[in-house]
Parts: C-alpha cells; structure tokens; sequence
C-alpha cells in the first residue's frame, strides 16, 4: 500500500494528529477558564455581603457548577488528546504491518486504531459540549451581578 502511494501512510496520521493539536488548543483556553473560574469563586466567597443573600448565594453556586464543568472538560480534553495521539501511533503501526501483510495483525490494529479515534472523538464533543453549558452559566453568573448592580445603583438614586 506505502509503497505505491507513500501520502497514504500521510492521510491516515495526519487525521489523528490534527485532532490531537486541535485538543491541545482546547486544553490551553480551557485552563484558562479555570484559573479565572476558580478566582471567581474565590471572589465571592470573600466578598462579604455586597450581593442580596438569595443572589450571592445563587452565584456561588453557578460558580461552584462552573467550575466542576470546567474540570470536567479538561478531563476529556486531556482524554481526547491521549487517544488521538494513540490513535496516530496506531496508524503508523498499522502501515508497517499492511508492509507485512499479515491480515490478522492489521485487522486488529486497524480496529485498535478506530476504537481510540472514537473514543477520543467522544471525549472530544463531550468537552466541548461541557463547555457550551459552562459559556451559559458565565452569562447567568453576570447577568445576576448586573441586576444586582442596577437594583443598587436605581436605590441611591431614589435615596438621593
């Protein structure tokens, strides 16, 4: 199979590797999002009684929620770019035994290879889709902080 068309061997790693690069960015941005989530909480549980009680409380739950689902993310990121990698990993593995042509190792390396992939494609969506959840929360967290803010500045300008 390299032998006739050598980019063969390309188009099977490179499907994985661009996979693994694209978790890797995720995995960056996404531990950015956690330090400034975890700031966050650490935020409001020292800021002492500028909220109403009922919104403080409702926004130190959304940023104890965030910041489970951002952990969770990165879990599966890391997850994805493990698999990918492996999956690369697989497919070179995979051209060599097609060389050898031994039909019952690259069955099974070939299917190796698709079982990783998927899984990694999985943990892939999953991060991303925890992390659409996450996005929503950030907006509920500062829309509360804004209505709180407007309520406050509306009463000192009725005290006024």
């Amino acid at each position: 199979m390299a032998a006739t068309n050598p980019f063969v061997v390309l188009s099977y790693v490179g499907g994985p590797a661009l996979l693994t690069n694209a978790s890797s960015v995720f995995i960056m941005s996404t531990a950015n999002r956690f330090a400034r989530a975890i700031d966050r909480a650490r935020a409001l549980s020292l800021q002492g009684d500028t909220l109403p009680g009922e919104d403080r409380i409702a926004e130190i739950r959304l940023a104890h929620r965030r910041v489970d689902l951002i952990a969770r993310a990165m879990q599966c990121f890391y997850f994805a770019a493990g698999m990918f990698a492996l999956g690369t990993l697989a497919s070179i593995a995979g051209a060599v035994v097609s060389e050898i042509q031994n039909a019952q190792i690259f069955d099974a390396v070939v299917l190796g290879a698709a079982a990783v992939g998927f899984a990694g494609f999985i943990a892939f969506i999953t991060g991303a889709f925890n992390l659409v959840i996450e996005s929503r929360l950030a907006a509920r967290a500062v829309a509360i902080e804004a209505d709180a803010a407007l309520a406050a500045l509306l009463g000192q300008k009725e005290n006024a």
